[in-house]
C-alpha cells in the first residue's frame, strides 16, 4: 500500500528586505539620534569654553601711565597724596613672606621732600629678626620722557657690570629693569626700577641669598609695585 507523499515545508528565508514602511522609519530614528548626539556635544564644547573664558585673568599688561593690569585688590586701593605718610598704606605682606621674617615698625621710616624738577617720598621697611630691608623711593616728574632716560641707562650702568645680574623688566609700566647686587655671595641686594608714567619707581629688598629665594624677592617686589601704582595714580 502507498502513502502519498507529503507535500514539502518551503525553506525558511533569512534576512528578507523589511517593509518599505518601516526600513523609513529606521532611517528616521537613526536620524534623529545623530542629531540629538551632535547637540550634546556642541552643548558640552560650549560649557567648556565659556569655563575656559571665565577662569582666565582679566588684567592687561599695560604701557603708558603705569597701568599694570595686576592684582584687582591693588586695582580697587583709592588713590593717595604724594606724601611720606601714605607709605603706611603700603602692605609688607609679600615682603614678609618673601624673608619669612617680620618688619619692626619702630625700626621703619618714611620722608619726603621737593625740589625744582621733582618730588620725592621715600619708604623704608625693616624686618625685626634679621634686619632684611625694603626700600620704595620715587620720584615725581613732568614727562614719562624724564624718566625712560633713567631706566634705560641701567642697561649700561649695570649690564656691563660684572657686580650686578641685570635683565630688562617689562611685565609692568612702560619701561623697566630689574637688578642684583651679587658681589657678596651671601647678603645682596635687589632692585626694580619702573617708569609709571611720570612716575619713577625704585623698589629694592636686601637679603640673605642662603636663607631668602631670590624668586621670591622679585614676587615681593612687584607686588609693592603693583600697589604704588594703584595709590599714586594721580600723580603718574
Amino acid at each position: 500500500m502507498s502513502y502519498p507523499s507529503q507535500p514539502g515545508y518551503p525553506t525558511p528565508q533569512y534576512g528578507q528586505p523589511q517593509p518599505p514602511g518601516q526600513q523609513q522609519n529606521n532611517l528616521w530614528l537613526i536620524g534623529g539620534a545623530v542629531v540629538v548626539i551632535l547637540i550634546i556635544l556642541m552643548t558640552v564644547v560650549l560649557l567648556i569654553v565659556q569655563q575656559t573664558g571665565d577662569d582666565s585673568p582679566s588684567g592687561d599688561g599695560g604701557e603708558t601711565g603705569g597701568e599694570t593690569g595686576g592684582d584687582s585688590s591693588y586695582e580697587e586701593l583709592p588713590p593717595a597724596a604724594f606724601e611720606s605718610e601714605t607709605c603706611d598704606q603700603i602692605d609688607m605682606a609679600a615682603f614678609e613672606e618673601a624673608t619669612g621674617d617680620s618688619v619692626d615698625p619702630e625700626s621703619s621710616s618714611h620722608s619726603s621732600s621737593s625740589y625744582d624738577s621733582y618730588d620725592n617720598v621715600s619708604c623704608y621697611f625693616y624686618t625685626s629678626s634679621n634686619y632684611y630691608s625694603m626700600n620704595v623711593n620715587l620720584y615725581d616728574y613732568e614727562t614719562l620722557e624724564e624718566v625712560l632716560d633713567f631706566v634705560e641707562y641701567d642697561a649700561e650702568m649695570y649690564g656691563e657690570d660684572g657686580d650686578y645680574e641685570y635683565e630688562e623688566y617689562t611685565a609692568n609700566g612702560d619701561a623697566g629693569s630689574l637688578y642684583s647686587l651679587v658681589s657678596d655671595p651671601e647678603y645682596q641686594t635687589t632692585y626694580l626700577h619702573v617708569a609709571l608714567g611720570s612716575l619713577e619707581t625704585v623698589v629694592s629688598i636686601t637679603y640673605n641669598a642662603n636663607d631668602v629665594d631670590p624668586a621670591n624677592v622679585k614676587t615681593a617686589l612687584e607686588d609693592v609695585l603693583l600697589q604704588v601704582d594703584a595709590l599714586f595714580a594721580d600723580v603718574q
